[in-house]
Order: C-alpha cells, then sequence, then structure tokens
C-alpha cells in the first residue's frame, strides 16, 4: 500500500485521485478571476504555474499573487510551481533564479506544496527539498519528457532517485508515439505502488493518446490528475468535470 501524504484536509495517495487545477494567468487580476470562475467546478488543488505570470521575479507582483491565491483557494491546499524552459516551461532563468523564487515562495508560508524538477540538478534539488521540509512545505519531485516514452525501467528508476532525494511525491510526464507507450507508463506506475510504495507518484502520458491515462491512471497506482476549468497548461488535460464524472465511475464505493 502507497504512502499517504496530508496537505491541509487532502490526502494524496488515499481514496479517489485528487483532481488539480493549472493556474496559467498573466497578472493577478487574472488569477483572482480565474479563482471565482473555479465556483461548481469539481477540483481538490490547484496549481500555480507561476512561470506563465508577468514578473515572477518581482518579489512584491510574486508576493501579491500568493495572496491573492491563499485568500481564494480557503482550505484547497496550493502547489506552487516554476515550469523552466528546460522542461518546457516558460521560465527561462538559470538554476540559482530558480532556487531563489522557491525559497521565497516557501518563506512567504502560503504555498503548502512546490513542485522541484529533478533536471536542476541532484544537489540544488536536495537543497530546495530540505529548505521547504524545514517549514513544513511539501515536496513534489517532477521530471518531464515531451518528445518521447523510455521504457519502464527508466521511468522507475527516476521515480526512485526523486524518493531518495527526499520527495514527498514523484511526478513523470512522458509523451507516446504509439499506443503501446501508454502501456508502459501504465507498467512503469504500477511497478512503483506494487514494489516501491514510500511515496505516492502522479503519472501521465500527455496528448490525445496519452489522454486515457489521466482517468485509468489512478487505477495503476497515479494519486492525481490535472483537469482544466478553462486553459490548460499541458497537452491532453481534460476538464476537470469531465475527469470527477469519469473517476466516481471508476472509483464508485468513494464517490
Amino acid at each position: 500500500m502507497s504512502a499517504v501524504i496530508q496537505i491541509r484536509t487532502m490526502k494524496l495517495g488515499e481514496g479517489i485521485p485528487k483532481i488539480c487545477i493549472p493556474l496559467t494567468d498573466k497578472t493577478t487580476e487574472g488569477l483572482a478571476q480565474s479563482l471565482r470562475d473555479l465556483n461548481g467546478i469539481p477540483f481538490d488543488f490547484a496549481e500555480w504555474r507561476a512561470d506563465f505570470f508577468d514578473g515572477i521575479e518581482q518579489p512584491g507582483k510574486r508576493l501579491e499573487a500568493l495572496r491573492c491565491l491563499r485568500d481564494g483557494l480557503g482550505e484547497h491546499p496550493l502547489l506552487f510551481t516554476l515550469r523552466t524552459s528546460a522542461e518546457m516551461g516558460m521560465a527561462n532563468i538559470h538554476t540559482d533564479q530558480y532556487m531563489a523564487i522557491n525559497r521565497s515562495v516557501v518563506d512567504s508560508g502560503l504555498a503548502d506544496i512546490i513542485d522541484i524538477e529533478l533536471s536542476q540538478g541532484e544537489q540544488a534539488f536536495c537543497t530546495l527539498v530540505q529548505y521547504a521540509h524545514e517549514a513544513d512545505v511539501r515536496v513534489i519531485a517532477s521530471c518531464h519528457n515531451f518528445c518521447s516514452t523510455p521504457d519502464r525501467e527508466t521511468i522507475v528508476e527516476t521515480m526512485r532517485l526523486m524518493q531518495k532525494l527526499g520527495a514527498d511525491v514523484a511526478k513523470y510526464a512522458v509523451m507516446p508515439k504509439c499506443s503501446r507507450d501508454v502501456l508502459t507508463l501504465l507498467d512503469a506506475t504500477l511497478t512503483m505502488r506494487e514494489i516501491y510504495p514510500e511515496t505516492p507518484v502522479i503519472t501521465m502520458s500527455m496528448g490525445a493518446q496519452g489522454a486515457v491515462s489521466r482517468v485509468c491512471g489512478s487505477i495503476f497506482g497515479s494519486c492525481a490528475t490535472f483537469g482544466t476549468a478553462g486553459k490548460a497548461s499541458a497537452p491532453g488535460q481534460l476538464p476537470a468535470a469531465d475527469l470527477a464524472r469519469f473517476l466516481e465511475l471508476l472509483h464508485p464505493s468513494h464517490s
């Protein structure tokens, strides 16, 4: 049985998989409107994709946006993600900047979880994990392959490394070139649940071909899925309302 991570009232790794809504607005005003648009949308936590935000490197603008999100989300957990260009994100920054911005978010006390890219290097990764944990902030380790799907062993080894380096949740996203690639991702997910359950995992196969993994991934051990309430942050994301209906059908005992 996989570990369970509690963040506010949400338990990752237990019960029905959790739905995360990515917020990709460029301004604080846009974020505020997106929060209002969440009224009536089924979701469990929200991800601020801060790399889309204009002025993310400016401490004042960053803090204003964080306060807006924290106030608007209430008890829903907030995940802070600064996706860099190395992982196909919008932030073209070097590691020192990446670490400084993430540290400031931890210091604010307004984010419950931060996403740390494994591609930043093990030293930077471990430094940020320790910094976050000292402030009681959880860490999702992430790795994205927008070109292809590695073999099962590579995916598993990467998530095992995330676990060994102290991540609370291991996340791996891939791009399929064929239907069998989707099966490879799901096989790796199941392997983690059956053999290496030390942390919850989040996995997804991106694009239209991999969209099925965002629904059925939970059957194989993925503890969360990303759904839209308007704007998508990655190819293949489905509307949160549709995700909720699919998940209820797949997990009737938890609906």
